[in-house]
């Protein structure tokens, strides 16, 4: 999660300042989920109701931009965005789409070990794990199926388990 004082500095550093639209943005992704933008617009829409879906995308990519929100896209799903300063990475239950932030800070040595060996410099990487989490694996295959295009339809955004602030 973020605070106050680590959105302002974020912003400071930045060209940037703390518009109502941004502190919407914020706002909607402060309770550590991955979120569509049209999640996250409908839930600025409550406080803002006059803001478009470009308005949430070029928010979006500011905060994206300054390092204050992360995007997560895989294998053709809706694009999620969370609000998070801390490497992470994802697993993705392949039957109801829902996501799970891991830490994994031994994948930096590995990557920047693969990268120099590469002659790459200034690398950026992530892993998504996909499988099926505990709760499908318990259901029966029909019933699993049956859920996530229920789950995926309904727009059931993420699951946050084993996330950090």
């Amino acid at each position: 999660m973020l605070d106050v004082k680590t959105v302002d500095a974020g912003l400071l550093q930045s060209r940037y300042r703390l518009t109502k639209q941004r502190a919407a943005v914020l706002r909607a992704l402060g309770d550590g989920t991955h979120l569509t933008a049209e999640t996250i617009l409908e839930r600025v829409r409550a406080d803002l109701p006059g803001v478009s879906l470009g308005t949430i995308y070029r928010t979006l990519d500011i905060l994206r931009e300054i390092g204050l929100v992360q995007i997560f896209s895989f294998g053709g799903i809706a694009a999620r965005y969370e609000a998070t300063l801390e490497k992470h990475h994802h697993m993705l239950c392949s039957t109801c789409r829902s996501l799970t932030n891991v830490h994994a800070g031994e994948l930096a040595d590995i990557a920047h070990t693969i990268a120099a060996n590469e002659g790459f410099s200034e690398v950026d990487f992530s892993l998504t794990i996909v499988g099926r989490c505990a709760a499908c694996v318990a259901q029966p295959a029909s019933a699993s199926l049956a859920a996530g295009r229920s789950s995926t339809s309904a727009g059931r955004t993420s699951s946050s388990a084993g996330s950090s602030p």
